[in-house]
């Protein structure tokens, strides 16, 4: 069916469905004012879940920063205070590397 037909046969269902109605009127207001408060209900309960949900991703994501900054301040505590040497070992699992660049990489890669 033409979605244009279609259009105009859903209109006609509403203002054949709004002229019936129009004898019970007191009927169609209660009923519409039944539907509100459900309605209020459903929507207040959407938004504080949304809001709620939003607000724990938002402290996940500060708590994530928070760590990103301590690991960082620790390695670069942990650069200071290691001797400059010819090789550059990595603590946690020992390997060797030529520059502390490659290191630095390492660590970022392996051990993040």
């Amino acid at each position: 069916m033409n979605p244009a037909l279609k259009i105009v046969v859903g209109a006609l269902m509403i203002v054949l469905g709004v002229y019936s109605s129009v004898t019970f009127w007191n009927e169609l207001l209660t009923l519409v004012q039944a539907g509100v408060g459900p309605l209020l209900v459903l929507i207040g309960a959407f938004i504080v879940w949304l809001e709620s949900d939003e607000l724990k991703m938002r402290r996940q994501q500060k708590q994530e920063g928070r760590k990103g900054f301590e690991q960082f301040a620790r390695d670069n505590e942990e650069e200071q205070t290691e001797p400059d040497v010819e090789g550059h070992a990595c603590s946690e699992c020992g390997k060797s590397f030529d520059t502390e660049r490659g290191l630095n990489i390492h660590k970022a890669q392996k051990h993040k």
